[in-house]
Order: structure tokens, then C-alpha cells, then sequence
């Protein structure tokens, strides 16, 4: 008995050096296939669905930012406009801190937050209605505020200027 060939010292036992055959290969990266195949078919929602959350949560945010505004001082109401100039006038007054006098909370939006405004049709867009913001999914016109791209890096300065004025009746 050649102890080269032996297992552990164990006399008796020997290991029997012998290759992979083509079919035992071929079995495997058959099974790894169809392993990444189903993997693949169950990810290819994930980028679609998680854009939608983060959509939706950054309206969530902007809306919560109009109600803690309306409640601390007066209900934010400007007429909705075709353009993206009502947004821009209602994210500028929700990123407002007079520095003199500060209003509770404020500023309701932090400096930080971008405004990028889109007309993309393959975007998710925030559209001012008059009260709150609004979602515009992706395939419907419209220009609105891309809520993709609505936070992130400072890029813009922090806003000094006159939030929206309070309407009267």
C-alpha cells in the first residue's frame, strides 16, 4: 500500500485522485445559469421601485415642509401657474429664515435642498396645485420640480429673500 495515497495516516482508506468529467461541468454552469437567470428576472424591478419610494418620499418632505409653514404662519396659497416659477416662489419661502426675526421652525426646508426644475417626461416632477405639491408621474407633461434630483449637495446658496406674502380675503 503507497502511503501517498492514504488518507490522514489511515490505513485502509485512499484517495482517489480523479478529474471533474465535461458532463459534471457543463451540469454546473447549466445550474449557475439558470441560477443568474432568475436572479436577474427578480432585480429588474428594483431601479423602477425604488425610484417611485424615493419620489414619494421626497413629496412626502416637501409637503410636510408646506404644513409645518402653513402652521407656524399663514397657509401657503399661490395660484398654480404653468411654469415653474409657483414652485420656485414656494421653495424659496419654505427655505426662508429671517435672521432678525425667525419665524418657529424656520427654515422649514433646509439649506442644502436643491431645486432642480424638469420637464422630462421621464421623470418623477413635484407640480405646485395651489395648496400642496402634487407628484406628475413619468410619461405625463408637465414642468415641475424633479424629485430625483431635489436633494443633495449645496449647490445653492442659502436664500434671504421674502417668502410668498400672505393672501387676504
Amino acid at each position: 500500500m503507497d502511503q501517498s495515497h492514504t488518507s490522514m495516516g489511515s490505513v485502509g482508506r485512499q484517495w482517489q485522485c480523479r478529474g471533474v468529467s465535461l458532463v459534471e461541468l457543463l451540469i454546473v454552469i447549466a445550474v449557475i445559469g439558470i441560477m443568474g437567470t432568475m436572479g436577474m428576472m427578480l432585480m429588474r424591478n428594483v431601479l423602477p421601485t425604488s425610484s417611485a419610494a424615493t419620489a414619494e418620499r421626497n413629496l412626502n418632505f416637501l409637503n410636510g415642509a408646506v404644513v409645518a409653514f402653513n402652521q407656524a404662519t399663514w397657509e401657503l396659497v399661490l395660484a398654480a401657474s404653468s411654469g415653474s416659477s409657483d414652485e420656485l416662489a414656494i421653495f424659496n419661502s419654505l427655505r426662508y429664515r429671517d435672521v432678525a426675526n425667525p419665524l418657529p421652525g424656520s427654515p422649514y426646508l433646509p439649506a442644502t435642498t436643491v431645486f432642480v426644475v424638469s420637464s422630462n417626461t421621464a421623470d418623477y416632477r413635484a407640480r405646485w396645485n395651489g395648496r400642496m405639491f402634487e407628484i406628475t408621474m413619468p410619461g405625463a407633461s408637465g414642468v415641475g420640480i424633479n424629485l430625483l434630483r431635489m436633494s443633495g449637495a449645496a449647490t445653492q446658496a442659502f436664500v434671504t429673500n421674502t417668502p410668498v406674502p400672505r393672501q387676504t380675503n
